[in-house]
């Protein structure tokens, strides 16, 4: 029954649809209506879309805190520094940073400046490899016969000794300090050795009056940075920065080249520079000119051998010989400046000769006459360069101390257990490291091979877009 209840149900809709369908295509929807039954919360299309547009809007709108947060809000955001301005170039030299110190160091700041830019191992320097000469070298691009910086310690045409000379008048060729100051090129440097206390019309906008041989490389670094700020307050900027680190090298002249302590001094210096470049990077707005480009280049002045004797040179020829010489001696190099000769030139060529017979039987150190040096060291300087330069054999220093013997072991010396002034054909501990990278644009890249100190005067100008000092080497660091 029910299932006939269903049956005749189904039947009569089908009809009435079907009745309903012939209608509306007979007749079109004219005169049909629809009703729609509305439940709380529906919105038409319109409403939809309108909130749905509205919603849109508010996402991609910056909301509106206040006038100062507004004001803030609308400002252009800072163009990214394209590095398409002026250079500006930090060059920092740290002595004694030896070839192979990366290998058990931890530098991951070196390493990343190798990485983003071009460094080397093979940094060889001129000779003698000594902290004054080789700094001179560098700054001037002309070799020690012509800036008449033959030592760490040096006699004068008047006769008087110099220790660690830092008198700029002491210099015969002009260092890049001068040149780019001359060419407009506002600079600032620290510590680099004959760099204090200038006078004359040219000079460096920012130098130090003497040389503090107890301060931290943080706090040279710090110094050099404050300083840099305060010359920063107006619209000509600094674009050239000159500092020297010295805590390798003491660390290595106390302890030997490769103690653990020496290692730690070259991580110390490594996080020291690190902290000093995101400072500056950090304030690069202000320190900078527009647009400028960072160009970081680090060198060394010389590597570290082991010391093995030290070797007092006045006890050594005793004191016979010494009435008849001034020496003027430090670590590898010795100058000997004859004295008290016979007038006559026949006597004076007999005791000169009999004077280098008995240099001849010392075997700690090679004689070399003034006018037989080696060429290619380029070390004659007609005023300053001794009779006669001694140069001891690797492992050996010369020292001012007085032991029971003229050569004796560095416990009984000064305490140093590096040495450093031997040719690098002699010694390739003398060979050193070097980088240079650029932020955001590096001047250089790759892997280098050897490099020569008398190309960097040259290099920074290039970089700076200054002409190098006359008489400079014009050669340069192969750059793009």
């Amino acid at each position: 029954m029910f299932r006939s209840l269903a049956s005749s149900l189904i039947t009569l809709i089908a009809i009435l649809l079907f009745a309903f369908v012939t209608l509306f295509l007979w007749s079109g929807s004219e005169g049909i209506q629809f009703a729609r039954n509305s439940f709380e919360g529906d919105k038409s299309t319109v409403q939809v879309l309108e909130d749905f547009r509205r919603a849109n809007m508010a996402a991609t709108e910056v909301p509106v805190k206040g006038d100062d947060e507004e004001k803030e809000m609308t400002k252009e955001p800072a163009a990214q520094n394209s590095g398409d301005g002026p250079a500006v170039v930090v060059w920092i030299n740290i002595p004694g940073f030896r070839g192979d110190y990366l290998e058990k160091a931890e530098a991951p700041f070196l390493k990343k400046l190798a990485t983003d830019g071009a460094a080397t191992n093979k940094l060889r320097p001129s000779f003698p490899c000594l902290t004054y000469p080789s700094h001179t070298t560098m700054a001037t691009g002309v070799t020690p016969d012509k800036h008449g910086i033959i030592a760490d310690r040096i006699r004068t045409p008047s006769g008087e000794i110099v220790d660690k000379p830092m008198d700029p008048a002491l210099l015969l060729a002009e260092p890049i300090w001068v040149t780019a100051t001359r060419q407009g090129v506002k600079t600032l440097v620290h510590d680099w050795p004959l760099s204090q206390n200038q006078t004359g019309d040219i000079k460096a906008a920012h130098f130090l009056d003497a040389y503090d041989p107890d301060s931290t490389d943080e706090a040279r670094l710090n110094k050099a940075l404050e300083q840099w700020r305060t010359s920063s307050a107006g619209d000509d900027k600094l674009r050239l920065v000159m500092l020297r680190l010295n805590g390798v090298l003491r660390e290595g002249l106390l302890h030997g080249p490769r103690a653990d302590e020496t290692y730690a001094a070259v991580g110390a210096a490594d996080k020291a520079m690190q902290a000093f470049f995101d400072t500056v990077q950090a304030e690069w707005a202000t320190l900078a000119p527009p647009n400028a480009n960072l160009v970081i280049f680090v060198t060394t002045d010389h590597g570290l051998a082991e010391l093995d004797k030290n070797v007092n040179i006045g006890h050594l020829l005793g004191d016979e010989m010494m009435a008849n010489c001034d020496i003027v001696a430090h670590d590898a190099v010795a100058n000997l400046y004859f004295k008290n000769l016979p007038e006559n030139e026949g006597e004076k060529k007999i005791f000169i000769d009999k004077f280098d017979n008995e240099l001849s039987k010392r075997i700690y150190f090679r004689t070399l006459k003034k006018d037989a040096l080696p060429s290619e060291w380029f070390y004659l300087n007609p005023e300053r360069t001794g009779d006669r330069v001694l140069v001891l054999k690797t492992g050996y220093a010369f020292a001012d101390t007085k032991a029971s013997e003229p050569v004796f072991d560095p416990t009984e010396g000064p305490g140093f257990f590096g040495s450093f002034g031997y040719p690098v054909e002699e010694s390739i501990r003398m060979s050193g490291q070097m980088f240079i990278a650029g932020y955001p644009n590096s001047p250089l890249s790759g892997t280098l091979d050897e490099v020569g100190q008398l190309t960097f005067h040259a290099t920074v100008c290039k970089i700076l877009g200054i002409e190098p000092a006359p008489g400079a080497v014009t050669e340069t660091l192969p750059l793009r």
